[in-house]
């Protein structure tokens, strides 16, 4: 018993500084809509879609006169998933839930009927609890998650996890003839890698830091034609984890070349040392020798 629980009091830091940076979950999720569902709901009510990626286009909107907001699908391999909440001020009846493609914003984009929400009466009192709940939700979650055998980035907010010290590449595949024209920039590169390539692909590949502490770090674009900040590109998440071999590699190089500044140091403070001492001797024997003339 003493040694189990010696081991839990040794693992704790490391289970913490893992839960510190994993991916932040907003709140549970909520009640599914799939798709052709009539789902019964309250004023204050969470629900979850989920689409098969193929069934649906990236950042499309799921929207309906019953939701505070609409709600983006992101990517959380392998669905596309959104999270909605029922209006506190919604009046009882059956609304529909539509969803629309990311670049369908005009009136003649006919929304894509999704499911339809039958809203339940509610009270002063059931409102201002849902006032004082929805006011409470935390912001939707931006990060993403793309299968782990696509190039990366796929968006901004494609959080891919790695080890301090790793090799990594970087992939651009949305600016065709900018070779050489755009710098990538993060507190987790040893440099500043430079997007090349002469056809429609982009690629960079850089080194991460070996001392980045666990957690997430924005990738910022230089634009060799741009003025004013860089913008936010990508990000990348550092695993609470022993670093990669060439972290271990690179220490192992330090340590040696310390020893041997060490080494060269002393060599040359005992050179210095054994000159004068010699000049010492010399002089004592050249005033021996003046004075036995004289």
């Amino acid at each position: 018993m003493t040694r189990l629980r010696r081991t839990a009091w040794a693992t704790l830091p490391l289970l913490l500084s893992f839960a510190a940076a994993a991916p932040a979950s907003a709140s549970a999720p909520g009640p599914s809509l799939p798709f052709g569902s009539v789902r019964s709901v309250h004023p204050g009510d969470t629900l979850t879609v989920n689409t098969a990626a193929g069934d649906a286009t990236y950042l499309a909107t799921i929207n309906s006169p019953a939701f505070v907001a609409a709600g983006t699908l992101r990517m959380e391999h392998p669905v596309l998933t959104t999270t909605v909440t029922i209006a506190c001020d919604t009046r009882p009846g059956t609304y529909p839930v539509t969803r629309r493609g990311a670049g369908d914003v005009g009136p003649d984009e006919h929304p894509f009927r999704w499911a339809r929400v039958r809203v339940a009466p509610a009270d002063a009192a059931a409102r201002s609890a849902c006032r004082s709940k929805v006011g409470k939700l935390p912001p939707p979650m931006l990060e993403e998650h793309w299968a782990p055998d696509r190039t990366w980035p796929q968006s901004e907010w494609d959080v891919r996890t790695f080890r301090a010290g790793s090799r990594v590449t970087i992939t651009d595949n949305d600016d065709e003839g900018s070779d050489g024209d755009i710098t990538l920039i993060s507190r987790a590169f040893t440099d500043r890698p430079v997007l090349r390539g002469a056809k429609a692909v982009l690629t960079a590949t850089t080194t991460l830091t070996c001392d980045s502490a666990p957690g997430i770090y924005v990738v910022y674009r230089h634009d060799v034609d741009r003025t004013g900040p860089d913008t936010p590109w990508a990000r990348l998440r550092i695993a609470p984890a022993a670093p990669g071999r060439a972290c271990a590699d690179q220490q192992a190089a330090k340590n040696s070349a310390g020893t041997s500044r060490t080494d060269m140091v002393a060599w040359a403070a005992g050179g210095v040392l054994l000159a004068a001492a010699a000049a010492a001797g010399l002089l004592r024997w050249a005033t021996s020798r003046r004075a036995r003339s004289a």
